[in-house]
Order: structure tokens, then sequence, then C-alpha cells
């Protein structure tokens, strides 16, 4: 079987020089710090006992995060104003570096929120937006409202695809409409299903899996054979393993 090059510029053969070893050393450093330090495509874990689970909402939505058109603060105070909704807006940020200067008149502004309010607004909120336009690696805070029972309102990519569950633990949107509509139906998500999927899914245990399995990835490729490097012990692959809920939605 023909072994192809694990990493760019590297000779792994046997005899590779010391050159190469620094390089390699190096590489493996960038690496630990593009994936977890910088640019975090590893997942969070979340300590369940810093949300409070309620299935009875109030009559607002929230946004909670950076306030910027990047993070789709725009699409949150467009979607609620166009099917009459109340919108609370927490977070670090103002209206004015987007060129609100107005805030509209069914827009709370909240400010920064510490760890207790933040607890307080995720639990009652309705629903949360979370209309990110950049290519989002992981978006912690969707999974802080599902711990909440708090239905997630996204757009339809990058992290999204794959933790948003659509039409269970919220909806994936793709055009205005698309909002309009989730936003009108957030009824129909049962919040049992956004904290078993959160719950089950992102506590402590089953994270520290992935980070095991991260790390024990990086020092195969420090001497060993990176990709073609045997494990004969390992029993499972449970680290990639989804619980996934099974509660039926909501009749509105």
């Amino acid at each position: 079987m023909k072994e192809f090059p694990r990493t760019l510029g590297i000779n792994f053969k046997d005899d590779f020089s010391r050159q190469n070893h620094e390089r390699l050393t190096q590489l493996t450093r960038q690496h630990i710090y593009d994936h977890i330090i910088g640019r975090r495509d590893e997942e969070d874990y979340f300590d369940l006992n810093d949300f409070d689970y309620n299935e009875d909402k109030e009559d607002y939505f929230l946004f909670l995060g950076r306030i910027g058109e990047h993070k789709g603060v725009h699409v949150a105070i467009q979607t609620t104003e166009a099917i009459g909704a109340k919108l609370k807006i927490a977070g670090q940020g103002s209206l004015a570096s987007m060129g609100l200067y107005t805030t509209p008149s069914h827009v709370e502004m909240v400010g920064y929120a510490d760890v207790e309010l933040r607890r307080k607004l995720m639990s009652k909120a309705k629903g949360q937006f979370v209309a990110t336009m950049y290519g989002e690696p992981f978006g912690g805070v969707q999974i802080e409202a599902m711990l909440s029972g708090t239905p997630v309102i996204s757009t339809d990519w990058a992290c999204f695809g794959e933790l948003n569950l659509h039409g269970v633990t919220g909806y994936r949107c793709r055009t205005f409409e698309h909002f309009t509509w989730a936003a009108k139906n957030i009824g129909r998500i049962n919040p049992k299903n956004c904290r078993d999927w959160a719950a089950k899914n992102f506590n402590f245990d089953k994270i520290s899996q992935m980070y095991e399995e991260f790390f024990y990835s990086i020092t195969n490729i420090y001497g060993k054979k990176g990709w073609y490097e045997p494990n004969p012990e390992r029993m499972q692959l449970d680290w990639l393993r989804r619980e996934y809920p099974t509660h039926p939605n909501r009749e509105i």
C-alpha cells in the first residue's frame, strides 16, 4: 500500500533530518493552536448546572452575543419586526456600529449579560436567534440556549448543519421568508428535545472523549506513522456517536 505524505513539507522516512524534525515540531504546535486555541474547531463542553431548563416561556425572542451584522443581529431585528414580536438583545457593542442609531420600538437593549442574567434571559425566551453570517465553527451560544430548553433559529451553514437539528431543536434558514416562518412556528419545537440534545452530547464526559482522541491523533504525528499509525487496543469509536432526542413536537 502506498503511503501518502502526512504533513506538507515533511519527509517521514526514518532518516529525516534535524531540520525536518524541527519543522514537524513547529507544525504540531501550530496545529494545536489552530484547532484548539485559535479556530476552536473542537467542540466545547458545558456545565449543565449553569443553565436553568424551563418550559414556561415568556413572549419574547432573544439575541445574545456580540452585536454586529456578522452575527446576524439585523436578521433578528427585521424578522421580529415583520411578525410583530418582541426582541431582547444582550451583548457587547451597540446598534450604532451597524448604522442603526434609533432602537426600534419592538427591541429592548439589555446590555452586557453576566452569568446570572444570561441564565434568566435564555430560560425565559421562546426562541433564540443565532443567524451568523460567516462560517461559524461551533457557536456555543446555540448549545447554551438548548440547555435552557430554548429553540434556536439559525442560518443553514457551517456548524449549524450539524448542531441545530432542523425541526427538532429549532430551525435552519436560508432566506428572510424562512426566518419569518421559523419565528412564527417556534412554538412547535419541544423544549425537552433541545435540552436532551445539548445535555447528552455536550457535557464534560462526552466532550472529554473527543479531546482525548484529538490529542491521541497529535501524538501519532510526532515520530510515528500519523494517518497510518495502528491502534490494536482500540475497542470503539464512541467519541463520534450522538444521542438524538425523541420527544414529539408540539401542536400549535
